[in-house]
């Protein structure tokens, strides 16, 4: 692994992870957490999808871990500036392994915000794999769930106004972000739809027309991606998608306890998934692979 340091186009810097395959023009991976989570923390998994010989490569969202900026009152982004980030990632990875097949993983908020770049960049991405990554809209869950969402996506912006951020480090939930990082999540809890602040980009549209090879996993007793709230993420791409999802349980995948998180300490039932997706999915087109 080496850590190389990379600069986005407001000159923000970030420090992202590369692993190298000896099979270098293969596929390459671009890891994307979850909300709060630092990159080293798919350190494990990583490693696990570079021993089957492709390229991986995590790195933080902006405002955490290794990124130069943190959220503050003065410091303000959102789903955006994400999206731009990830666009300038790709750029980096063709330099450092051109012409390989270039799959997104995303955690969470990660597999989100990596379908919103897809259904924008459609053609530099072969593939999408999702883990436990849903639409947070509020109506995807139990009744008990639902209400604690509903609140959460009307207070949790107007909370961040009020600090100048989102202080999901001091209540237990996500880290500590930007106000525009959860103005995005609160109009995605509350209406089910994608409207990016700062954005005039249809990403419903654009996501409904998106023709991809995608694997989606759901995890058992998962309180934050409900088996429901990740299909209604996936549903939003264009029905002749090439679409596989996958619902493991603590019995398939041999985790104890199996949740949101722990798949990613012990990521070898992921990584052999991932590996028999890859090998039989991605050299294997869909109709107008990209948009329908």
């Amino acid at each position: 692994m080496i850590e190389k340091e990379i600069t986005y186009l407001d000159n923000t810097k970030n420090k992202v992870s590369v692993f190298s395959s000896k099979n270098e023009n293969r596929v390459t991976i671009i890891c994307l957490p979850a909300m709060g989570v630092r990159a080293t923390f798919y350190k494990n998994f990583a490693k696990e999808l570079n021993s089957k010989g492709y390229n991986v490569i995590t790195a933080d969202w902006r405002g955490q871990g290794k990124s130069s900026i943190r959220a503050s009152r003065k410091t303000n982004f959102g789903y955006k500036e994400f999206i731009s980030d990830i666009k300038q990632l790709i750029e980096y990875s063709e330099i450092w392994f051109s012409n390989s097949k270039k799959l997104i993983v995303g955690h969470s908020l990660g597999g989100q915000v990596g379908s919103l770049f897809t259904s924008q960049f459609t053609e530099d991405i072969d593939g999408l794999i999702l883990i436990a990554s849903c639409s947070v809209y509020y109506k995807g869950w139990n009744k008990r769930t639902s209400l604690k969402l509903f609140f959460a996506g009307k207070v949790f912006y107007p909370l961040s106004r009020i600090f100048g951020y989102f202080p999901g480090n001091i209540i237990g939930f996500g880290g500590k972000e930007a106000q525009f990082v959860m103005k995005d999540w609160c109009f995605n809890t509350i209406n089910g739809k994608y409207q990016i602040t700062n954005s005039n980009f249809d990403y419903e549209k654009s996501l409904s027309e998106l023709c991809k090879n995608v694997l989606t996993i759901s995890i058992e007793n998962d309180y934050l991606a409900s088996k429901d709230a990740v299909e209604n993420l996936y549903r939003k791409f264009n029905y002749k998608s090439n679409i596989e999802h996958l619902h493991l349980t603590e019995k398939e995948t041999k985790i104890k306890p199996l949740n949101h998180f722990s798949w990613a300490k012990e990521p070898t039932c992921f990584s052999e998934i991932i590996e028999k997706w890859i090998n039989g999915n991605v050299e294997k087109p869909v109709a107008n692979n990209g948009y329908c």
